[in-house]
């Protein structure tokens, strides 16, 4: 790239920022990891909602009142200012005095903030992910001066695309614009999720990958000329419900730890903003292959999760992860358990209309693993 070497804490020095999804997992990586190495930093702007009967500003204080920010002093927390924001109004609907602050001041934009749920109607993955993308896209572009627009997307955003897939936009076929424009005057078209036909989102499997390669393309149309860049970092959570993985304990697993996604974005930034001539077009980058570093095999990975998440739980469990590796001939028994467990479970209240009662949610996926496990044993114990 045509541009000079600079240091993070020298790029962000002095420095106001924008940053969407800032109560996130990757967006409080992102803000941690900005004020921990750029010292100099003047501020960070977090465009927050109200959420549970909290305010932006309680919802900030709990958010730097978490563990991973205690080692910061109180005159560096309190670089995170709060902004009251709707992420699908006009200039994210933000006070007129604090919006002309922004755009004197703020030269590097992160839009974190979206819909992560693959079960929800393409109308509000439509407005959540794709029009909340070209809001934001507009108010940096009325920037007195615009450094780096990063876009955090996803590595499954291009799922509907066989082979290999190429750090760059694919374009879609029905403009973003286009979606948009259902999605507010139309919604009933894209309001239920069992009727989303496959060639309605372009043969993804979910409207939410759908709206990531919408939202790329949007970049792609509104942001071309301009200092923007996309990431696309791999997916991963833990809630306690699958027990048990499939396959070769000593198979690399592509896992990306959230430091280095955020340190990644930072990069970005300062490669971006540091260019004499931005690119023609947005700068696309994956983040999901450890293969060649810090490399893991799903053995030690599943030992290290199973150890850490009962040491340190998060709040979000529903069960305490135990999973356990099954491989060859134990791990098709158990595969095939599961969906036996899975169909006499589900089916007598899904389809037979017989009421389970309190067998709900979590209780269904406890059984289902107990069920499995137990099935799985007995194979255990007949073929050894």
């Amino acid at each position: 790239m045509d541009n000079k070497l600079c240091r993070l804490k020298d790029f962000f020095a002095n420095r106001c920022i924008l940053i969407t999804g800032g109560t996130g997992f990757i967006g409080m990586a992102l803000i941690e990891a900005l004020l921990t190495s750029s010292p100099d930093l003047r501020r960070i702007y977090v465009v927050v909602r109200e959420k549970k009967g909290l305010k932006p500003a309680e919802r900030i204080f709990k958010l730097l009142s978490s563990e991973i920010f205690d080692h910061l002093s109180p005159e560096t927390k309190a670089k995170v200012v709060p902004i009251l924001g709707d992420l699908t109004a006009e200039n994210f609907g933000i006070e007129p005095s604090i919006l002309a602050e922004i755009r004197g001041t703020v030269t590097v934009v992160y839009h974190n903030a979206g819909l992560i749920k693959f079960n929800r109607s393409l109308k509000d993955t439509v407005l959540m992910n794709v029009l909340s993308t070209l809001r934001c896209i507009e108010l940096a572009k009325s920037l007195a001066k615009l450094s780096a627009f990063i876009y955090t997307s996803s590595i499954t955003a291009n799922t509907n695309i066989q082979g290999k897939i190429s750090e760059k936009v694919y374009k879609t076929k029905r403009s973003p614009k286009e979606m948009i424009m259902l999605a507010l005057e139309s919604p009933s078209t894209l309001d239920k999720v069992p009727e989303i036909k496959s060639d309605m989102i372009e043969g993804h499997v979910n409207s939410y990958t759908y709206s990531k390669q919408l939202a790329e393309n949007l970049i792609l149309e509104e942001l071309s000329g301009f200092p923007a860049g996309i990431v696309r970092p791999a997916l991963g959570h833990v809630k306690g419900g699958v027990r048990s993985i499939c396959g070769n304990p000593r198979t690399i697993h592509f896992s990306i730890p959230c430091d280095h996604v955020v340190n990644c974005m930072m990069a970005l930034a300062v490669s971006l903003g540091t260019q004499e001539i931005s690119p023609k077009l947005p700068v696309v980058a994956h983040l999901c292959n450890n293969r060649t570093v810090n490399p893991i095999t799903m053995q030690d990975f599943v030992k290290i999760l199973n150890e850490e998440s009962w040491k340190n739980p998060c709040d979000t469990y529903f069960l305490l992860p135990r999973i356990k590796i099954r491989n060859g001939f134990r791990g098709i028994i158990y595969f095939i358990a599961s969906y036996l467990a899975a169909i006499a479970l589900f089916v007598p209240e899904k389809f037979i209309n017989i009421s389970t009662g309190k067998i709900k949610g979590i209780n269904i996926v406890d059984m289902q693993y107990k069920l499995s496990r137990h099935i799985a044993e007995l194979c255990n114990v007949i073929y050894d």
